[in-house]
């Protein structure tokens, strides 16, 4: 009898073609973005730092990371919505410098430089809710918290397209004056239409950030296991995202050329520190990464501070000697150089009894055991003893051991 339904047949054919259509979207992303830092270049717009070096990192690594989880967990939301963020901002950033460079570096040069700076002034609002909202939400199996969670989704929803829909018609005019681009901003724009675009501002960038973000601690709440270690790497990532966007801000104010390049870091780690708990791919490991970037952040800072405290203090003591700075650096680079060592192992340990307490502790057992062994000749108490060791060190389900029969 034949049934109308899919066959086995049918469903493998499918698993195969499936994965195509993830890389495919990742190479027109990547695409994209390859066009749009050509454009950047030929309109003398310097790619490392600012808004472009953000949106080559997400026209390429969100990109990526998106087409990972969409073939590696094809039933988890999260890889399509990377992938369509990742494209989005990849179109956007493509449509920002087509209209420089059709409406400024070379007017009249290419087509539809009107058309192009009122969609470039748009699509990134669809694109950045999804990574503001859409994410949090879903976040870390695709779904939401529970299926109370849907009208507020529902209602994010509407909030972003009624954010898109007076952004659109509020920057229509950019069709007829493309060089406007670089100054718009929907919410200035006088009479209802404007009020409109404010009010959307305000649920897209304040309101449903704040509602996403609320689902994420009621879903840390309520986690347990490998779960609640997924929401942990997400907490992490989020603030040192933070952490980079206002160190930024602060590195601009100390050297004007270094905008964009701290909060790119962050925009880096984001996405592979979500597809790294997603997949759950070395999901344990977190305490030791916050340990590890902390202690180094605490070194490189005292090193700097050694550096340039030495700096000042060695100029001071050898300027009736020299007239040159050449010395005082050399001496001060000597010194942090030789205090890097014993610097890191005295803040690492400092460090990792505050961060890595577990890691801490079963190194200190085992350096008990070390010190143990030394004296202790007695292979029955040995026995125990490392037994008891493994026991403490890595809390196995079980423990055995086996020796030679030459040893026994």
């Amino acid at each position: 009898m034949t049934g109308l339904g899919p066959t086995a047949a049918d469903g493998a054919r499918s698993r195969v073609r499936s994965p195509r259509l993830p890389y495919l979207f990742v190479a027109v992303s990547i695409l994209l973005t390859a066009l749009g830092a050509a454009l950047a270049v030929a309109n003398g717009d310097p790619l490392i730092g600012g808004f472009n070096a953000d949106m080559i990192i997400v026209g390429t690594v969100y990109a990526a990371v998106g087409g990972l989880l969409a073939t590696r967990v094809p039933d988890n939301r999260l890889g399509p919505i990377f992938l369509a963020a990742a494209w989005l901002f990849a179109m956007t950033f493509v449509l920002d410098e087509y209209t420089v460079y059709g409406a400024i570096t070379a007017p009249g040069s290419l087509p539809a430089a009107g058309l192009a700076a009122w969609a470039g002034q748009w699509l990134w609002i669809p694109a950045n809710s999804l990574l503001l909202c859409a994410v949090p939400l879903l976040f870390p199996d695709g779904h939401l918290p529970s299926p109370r969670w849907r009208p507020v989704a529902v209602l994010v929803s509407i909030g972003v397209a009624f954010e898109v829909a007076t952004a659109a018609i509020a920057l229509w005019p950019l069709v007829d004056d493309p060089a406007g681009a670089t100054i718009a901003d929907p919410s200035t724009v006088p009479g209802v239409i404007g009020w409109l675009a404010s009010i959307g501002q305000i649920t897209l960038f304040i309101i449903a950030p704040i509602v996403a973000l609320s689902a994420v601690v009621i879903r840390y709440g309520r986690s347990r296991g490998a779960v609640r270690q997924q929401m942990r790497w997400f907490t992490a990532a989020v603030v040192v995202l933070v952490v980079t966007v206002i160190g930024d801000e602060l590195a601009g104010q100390v050297v004007p050329g270094a905008q964009g390049l701290v909060s790119a870091v962050g925009f880096l780690l984001l996405p592979i520190a979500l597809g790294m708990a997603v997949l759950r791919y070395r999901l344990w490991d977190l305490d030791r990464l916050v340990s590890r970037t902390v202690g180094w952040a605490i070194v490189t800072g005292l090193l700097l501070a050694v550096f340039a405290g030495a700096v000042v203090l060695l100029q001071a003591v050898l300027a009736p000697f020299t007239q040159e700075n050449t010395l005082a650096v050399a001496a001060s680079t000597l010194v942090a150089f030789a205090l890097f060592q014993p610097l890191r192992r005295r803040v690492q340990r400092a460090v990792d009894r505050r961060f890595d307490r577990a890691r801490y502790d079963g190194q200190r057992t085992v350096d008990a055991f070390a010190e143990r062994l030394r004296n202790d000749v007695d292979l029955v108490s040995l026995r125990s003893s490392l037994a008891a060791t493994a026991d403490q060190a890595v809390r196995p389900s079980g423990t055995g051991l086996w020796l030679r029969e030459g040893l026994r």
